[in-house]
């Protein structure tokens, strides 16, 4: 039968390594950080400097991590905050009800910014009402004023050649607006699979239900945050300046 106990080092025996060594040593383990600690200790880094948690959006900005790691690791920022103790025990009780939700606001395909444009419009009408249905033709002036008040958003998201004629707000252009939305980011977003959202006879709504307004507020803030953080991602990417 094999001996099973641990080897131990004799005694008079020892291993001395130089200072320099020591150091090289230490410096690879900082840099050999598991990536979840590396995203944490940034995220502390921003949390001392503001005196509180960040908004994602401001951790994206101020963060030496690249945000986008945050959801790669966590399936959402608020997952991260989860998984770091940061939230109360009733901000953690939403978040393991509403972790399908906040992963498919945080994941859903941005070939273009026009699905967060929808959702931004739910969240403008505030914590009461943003989780109500909605429909294409209601919120096509505020798609369309979004993407032309800001010159680098009509670049950007309103410049194909079938847009340009677009850019002047009248009857036609109301019209073609709803269009758009109905086949585009309403219909393209329910469609996915595990899409939380619902487009049916011409109404959007979310596969959300919250058992209070306490929680509502606790959502309508985490999803607000998560879609101010994506718009800004998206429209800074590939603009000057």
């Amino acid at each position: 039968m094999m001996d099973s106990a641990v080897p131990e080092v004799p005694a008079n025996c020892g291993i001395h390594l130089e200072t320099r060594v020591v150091n090289l040593l230490q410096e690879l383990s900082r840099k050999r950080l598991p990536r979840r600690e590396k995203l944490h200790q940034d995220f502390l880094d921003v949390k001392r400097e503001l005196g509180r948690i960040p908004t994602y959006l401001e951790l994206h900005l101020m963060g030496r991590s690249k945000s986008i790691g945050y959801r790669n690791e966590f399936g959402s920022y608020v997952g991260f905050l989860y998984w770091a103790e940061l939230l109360s025990p009733a901000e953690g009780e939403v978040y393991v009800r509403h972790e399908a939700w906040l992963r498919d606001v945080e994941k859903t395909v941005m070939n273009k910014s026009y699905k967060m444009i929808v959702l931004l419009y739910m969240l403008e009408r505030g914590e009461a009402h943003w989780m109500d249905p909605i429909t294409p033709g209601e919120m096509a002036r505020f798609f369309h004023m979004y993407l032309t008040e800001k010159e680098y958003r009509k670049r950007k998201d309103f410049s194909d050649k079938d847009k340009l004629a677009l850019w002047e707000w009248n009857e036609r252009t109301a019209t073609r607006i709803e269009k758009l939305i109905n086949d585009m980011p309403m219909s393209m977003w329910s469609g996915a699979k595990g899409s939380m959202t619902r487009f049916e006879d011409g109404v959007f709504s979310l596969n959300v239900q919250v058992k209070d307004a306490e929680e509502q507020a606790v959502l309508y803030r985490w999803t607000k945050e998560i879609c101010l953080y994506r718009l800004h991602a998206y429209f800074e990417r590939g603009n000057p300046s």
